[in-house]
């Protein structure tokens, strides 16, 4: 049986000799590998051929190997791109990485040097299509979620990150838990130049201190124990696109150093690699902590604190947009139709929706609709009974009440809230924290907050 081609490669090199050397490292059985002896020839195939990776020789004649790659970047620009320079000058080579080449050989080099670079920017380029295709399920499944609402301030939320989208400048959301952040950071993205790029998210208030820098910026092989190969880190799979970091406010004190660094240059380097790297990521980063206090109080770094403050954003509580709880639970009520008939609100029901008073906001809305589907014993009417809600976390948004007892009440169902959960798992943080849909962090937060501690033994 005949084997198809895998992968297409475009080698870009003037000198006869060259060209033919990289030929033969590079060819293999499952690889279709075109040659161009210069800028124009690379041009014509990149016009008429999609590749999954193109190693360009910077010194080309007329036509330059960084015009050739300007013209890559705007006509296909999640293509890898390995340059191959025969100066000596690293300046040459990050210059070209500034400008979105994902890697650089210096000649003379070697046949296992050229076959690494092809094999990690081929690997590399999977991963990115891998990315992709889940961010399009991704977005399948959200079922566009994220523009559920039309009371006034969500509607100004949605409009002010419209305009946010047209600038690659940093935004900062801020939010309670559960609030949207990372919906309206997906708008952003979808609604920005790089919608067709990786949307990366991670969340830095579960990945343990140690770990955090391994997944944002990856290492080189033999870093560390158990490092048996290199590992590119998220910011690499998010290069052209959205780098999302949630809970920016849990980064321990040591890596906020590099990671002001990354934000203001790009620019990084691998655990154990002396290699500065460079990607083109536009960069969301969100928290439900108020940074101002915390770079107050020593927990955050305040030069970095004033790096994020850019183009800020506020996610508000659902509890200050409750007209859009009918259309929100229509909506979470619908997507049951995947495995169960649909089915609706009775009046009641919604009423004591409309009342409750929201500690985890929108993902809060969502786990009950859900579970009262599940429970219902009615095949069309969901009724209060299957709500399963407290009615001591209930709030009249009607009643003009006091502000600060009103945010009494409300951090007081809060507070018990969590106590409940702790006491049915046992005080079991990990179960708790999948309960209350946040993170670990999060959770140990909120329990140093309200000064919750376990029974004593």
């Amino acid at each position: 049986m005949e084997t198809m081609p895998s992968h297409n490669i475009l080698i870009v090199e003037d000198d006869q000799e060259q060209r033919a050397l990289i030929l033969q490292i590079v060819s293999t059985p499952n690889r279709c590998v075109d040659i161009a002896a210069d800028g124009t020839a690379a041009i014509n195939c990149i016009n008429r051929k999609p590749y999954d990776l193109v190693l360009l020789d910077l010194g080309l004649p007329h036509v330059s190997g960084m015009e050739v790659l300007a013209h890559m970047k705007s006509y296909a620009n999640s293509t890898p791109v390995i340059i191959i320079t025969g100066s000596r000058d690293v300046k040459v080579a990050v210059e070209a990485m500034k400008r979105g080449a994902y890697d650089y050989l210096t000649k003379p080099f070697g046949a296992d040097e050229i076959t690494l670079a092809v094999k990690r920017a081929l690997e590399f380029q999977v991963l990115r299509n891998s990315v992709k295709l889940v961010e399009r399920l991704r977005e399948h499944l959200m079922d566009e979620e994220c523009i559920v609402g039309t009371s006034s301030v969500w509607l100004a939320v949605l409009d002010k990150a419209r305009q946010y989208a047209q600038s690659d400048s940093l935004v900062y959301i801020e939010g309670e838990t559960g609030s949207g952040k990372e919906v309206i950071a997906k708008y952003i993205h979808r609604c920005s130049a790089r919608r067709d790029e990786p949307f990366v998210v991670i969340d830095c208030g579960v990945i343990p201190d140690p770990l955090i820098e391994a997944e944002l910026f990856g290492y080189k092989k033999g870093a560390f124990t158990g490092a048996d190969s290199a590992k590119e880190g998220l910011v690499e799979l998010a290069n052209g696109g959205t780098l999302f970091l949630d809970e920016i406010g849990h980064i321990d004190l040591r890596f906020q150093q590099k990671l002001l660094k990354f934000v203001e240059t790009k620019s990084f380097r691998r655990i154990g690699d002396t290699q500065e790297r460079i990607v083109d990521v536009r960069i969301i980063a969100a928290t439900n902590k108020d940074l101002t206090k915390e770079s107050e109080a020593g927990r955050f770094r305040s030069d970095l604190w004033y790096r994020l403050n850019v183009m800020k954003l506020y996610v508000p509580s659902l509890r200050e947009r409750a007209d859009d709880i009918p259309l929100l639970a229509e909506h979470f009520l619908k997507k049951s139709r995947h495995y169960r008939n649909v089915k609706v609100l009775a009046p009641e029901a919604l009423e004591a929706l409309q009342q409750y008073s929201w500690p985890g906001n929108v993902r809060e809305l969502q786990s009950i609709i859900e579970r009262a589907i599940v429970i219902s014993s009615s095949d069309e009417v969901i009724r209060l009974s299957d709500l399963e809600i407290e009615p001591l976390r209930y709030s009249s948004f009607g009643e003009s009440l006091d502000r600060s007892v009103s945010l009494m009440s409300l951090r007081e169902a809060e507070q018990r809230h969590i106590v409940q959960v702790l006491t049915t798992v046992n005080w079991n943080i990990s179960r708790a924290a999948k309960i209350l849909k946040i993170g670990r962090t999060t959770l140990y937060d909120k329990m140093e907050t309200y000064l919750i501690r376990p029974p004593a033994p």
